[in-house]
């Protein structure tokens, strides 16, 4: 995939839990772009990230979603989880639908790596016809959100 060294040294060799929130807009779902993950520097993502000792998850992810796009957020239920296993990268991800009063995302950051360099709402149809490495592999094939939390429930 193409990590870079700074991404290995920090999150390898340990298992990381990650918390991942689905936010939708009338069709429209929000994401987030990542550099240092591969050597394009793009890699679309919903917003998210790694919870911290002490830290609940919905503590985690109300926290990821303020820094990343300046959102205020709370979980509606959980949808799925994925596991993640990269050379010396390791995560259990687990995605959220999410809710928010407000839509007007303004791209954050993040103050480990600050790996954080756009937002954008799309569409399924528009982040499926991403190219497969610049997005997660669970999303592959992707039709719609609820054919994505389907595979995972059935």
């Amino acid at each position: 995939m193409g990590h870079s060294a700074e991404i290995k040294a920090i999150y390898g060799n340990k298992l990381r839990i990650r918390v991942c929130g689905i936010l939708e807009n009338h069709g429209n779902y929000l994401f987030v772009n990542h550099k240092k993950l591969n050597t394009e520097n793009i890699f679309w993502n919903f917003p998210g990230g790694g919870v911290d000792d002490g830290e609940s998850i919905s503590e985690t992810l109300v926290r990821e979603f303020k820094e990343e796009v300046n959102l205020n957020v709370s979980i509606e239920q959980f949808c799925f989880f994925n596991e993640v296993i990269v050379d010396t990268l390791h995560a259990i991800e687990l995605y959220f639908k999410v809710k928010s009063k407000n839509f007007d995302a303004k791209t954050g950051q993040d103050p480990e790596l600050e790996i954080i360099t756009d937002h954008k709402w799309m569409t399924i149809e528009q982040f499926s016809e991403l190219p497969t490495h610049q997005k997660p592999v669970v999303f592959s094939n992707l039709k719609s959100i609820n054919d994505l939390i389907n595979r995972f429930q059935n």
